[in-house]
């Protein structure tokens, strides 16, 4: 019999969503199984699927040990990040080009895990003690992609941050240097679809398409290229990349989407404004 107490971070989720993050070999079969029979109780009460986990709750799984073995979270030690402002439920980072949001496979350098070992560092995060939760990014940026990256310290404000988002109370502005001459602002409106590893672009709403928004305004000339600063009203993959090369403006040196300039692309994240929401903010622009 393994017993579990609930933390604050566990809390405030699903039991059955609860146990498939802490126990990867525990299947969708033997936990509901396990749930129905009474082999798992909370409070040493019956339990719910959808059951709403509350903080100090107890949870009783009597299973195999086998079973009930949690995701181990590894710790890199790699704490190299710039921090852009922090308080106790947030981080706001500069994410340097050429650097994952998250890692794609086992071993590789992210900003997700140099967070997580600076928070370490700092003793304010301990993955012994956590069940379900680990700090984690509320907004990614692709690989070649620089710029503010907000993370969340604890759950709480991971879903403070991540409603904002949908809610489109977090508002992102963009640098980039695009080829030709682009003279006036634009208000840009496309419908973007993922394909694999780019995203398809269409004037008209198709099938599978969905609406993508931006504010485009040059502000200034180098060369035969501009200098624009993007407004994202929506945040759809590869939305400035492939929205600007539909436009004919392609980033300069974004060979995937049309570039043929033998340069590094410049694309960089240096403004977040977040709306007031019910998490207290000590400031809520951040700027690079």
């Amino acid at each position: 019999m393994k017993e579990i107490r609930i933390r604050e971070n566990d809390a405030n989720q699903r039991l059955d969503k609860f146990l498939q993050k802490t126990f990867p070999a525990l299947t969708k079969g033997m936990m509901y199984k396990a749930i129905r029979s009474k082999k798992i109780k909370v409070n040493r009460k019956r339990a719910e699927f959808s059951q709403i986990l509350n903080t100090d709750d107890v949870i009783l799984l009597f299973l195999p040990d086998d079973v009930l073995v949690k995701k181990e979270k590894k710790i890199t030690f790699n704490n190299r990040i710039k921090v852009v402002y922090e308080d106790d439920n947030i981080l706001v980072v500069d994410k340097p080009a050429g650097l994952l949001s998250q890692s794609a496979a086992e071993g590789q350098d992210c900003l997700v895990d140099r967070i997580r070992s600076y928070l370490y560092q700092k003793k304010e995060y301990d993955p012994k003690a956590e069940h379900s939760f680990a700090p984690c990014i509320c907004n990614r940026l692709d690989r070649n992609t620089s710029g503010l990256v907000i993370a969340a310290k604890n759950a709480y404000a991971a879903r403070e941050i991540n409603e904002a988002i949908r809610e489109h109370h977090v508002h992102k502005f963009y640098h980039a240097k695009v080829e030709g001459h682009l003279r006036s602002d634009m208000d840009v409106t496309l419908y973007m679809k993922k394909a694999d590893t780019k995203a398809l672009v269409s004037l008209e709403p198709q099938e599978g398409y969905v609406k993508a928004q931006m504010r485009v305004h040059p502000f200034r000339r180098e060369g035969d290229s501009t200098w624009i600063k993007v407004e994202l009203i929506t945040g759809r993959f590869h939305q400035i990349r492939a929205g600007m090369a539909f436009l004919g403006y392609p980033l300069a040196g974004d060979g995937k989407y049309g570039s043929l300039r033998r340069e590094n692309m410049k694309l960089d994240a240096y403004r977040i404004v977040i709306d007031p929401i019910e998490m207290e903010l000590e400031q809520n622009e951040f700027m690079k």
